[in-house]
């Protein structure tokens, strides 16, 4: 399972729901599977709809058909899709009124879908892939807590800007639970480049984790949030990548192993079988 700040279980109640609030905002969100049967939910329905107009004006509104429900479906296809083979036409003037509105409808309609699809086309999403743990070992004789990142799409990601943010439930001294995000400095936060893999570490001497065991951060209920935000190369647009780690998911020592390799003519390769091994120090 991805996981990014969408996946987290969050249960939203006495909030106001309408189907017309945030309507573009989710359908954008759904599934391309999804977004495939809401156009032929839409297509079909109207079709059907229309169709049945058409069907009810009896025999006689439509040239060249027999009347029956199924041909003013497929007279009600060819009309918003704007097809005209022209064997089949309005032969009255309720007819007429009909195919005007359902031609003003069906406009309505593919104008719609047709910014849905684009929009879900358009729409610049990063492929970073973030390890399933994160590793609290020395670096430089201090212990540091540890995770890894690689690009799994072929471009650069430009001036990716990474933050790692501690969430520490705490209580006042008037008893009012609180929820406070901490920044914890990482020895790299900026890369101009980021192609490949990146492992990002936090000195925990610098910040509030001093002195703390793993053991003592899961009592407490910490988690971690992080964020990177940098330029597409291919696109130019600003993309983003989120993922959090409890503080369960914290193992002790170990490194993990190199997923990168440099041929001879300088080529470099990125092999994802081992990104999540750690290797014992």
């Amino acid at each position: 399972m991805k996981r990014n700040l969408e996946t987290l279980n969050i249960i939203r109640k006495n909030v106001k729901q309408s189907p017309w609030i945030d309507l573009y905002h989710s359908w954008l969100v759904l599934s391309w599977f999804k977004t495939v049967l809401l156009f032929l939910a839409f297509f079909a329905s109207g079709n059907l709809l229309f169709g049945l107009g058409y069907w009810i004006l009896g025999n006689g509104a439509i040239h060249n058909s027999t009347g029956s429900y199924m041909e003013c479906v497929f007279f009600s296809v060819q009309t918003m899709a704007t097809i005209g083979y022209g064997h089949m036409a309005p032969a009255t003037t309720a007819a007429h009124i009909l195919v005007a509105i359902e031609a003003a409808t069906g406009v309505i309609i593919m104008a719609l879908l047709s910014g849905l699809f684009f929009g879900k086309f358009s729409q610049a999403k990063s492929r970073l892939r973030f390890t399933k743990k994160m590793l609290i070992a020395n670096y430089n004789g201090k212990p540091t807590l540890k995770f890894r990142m690689a690009n799994e799409r072929a471009n650069q990601i430009i001036d990716a800007r990474l933050r790692l943010t501690l969430l520490r439930p705490e209580v006042s001294d008037e008893g009012m639970r609180i929820r406070r995000f901490i920044d914890l400095p990482l020895e790299l936060s900026h890369a101009p480049l980021f192609a490949m893999s990146l492992t990002a570490m936090h000195i925990l001497e610098n910040g509030p984790l001093k002195g703390m065991s793993v053991q003592e951060m899961c009592e407490k209920g910490f988690e971690f949030f992080v964020t990177i935000v940098g330029t597409d190369g291919t696109f130019g647009q600003t993309i983003h990548a989120t993922t959090f780690y409890s503080a369960k998911d914290i193992q002790m020592n170990g490194q993990w192993a190199d997923i990168v390799e440099v041929l001879e003519d300088g080529t470099r390769v990125v092999d994802f079988m081992d990104f999540e091994k750690i290797n014992p120090l």
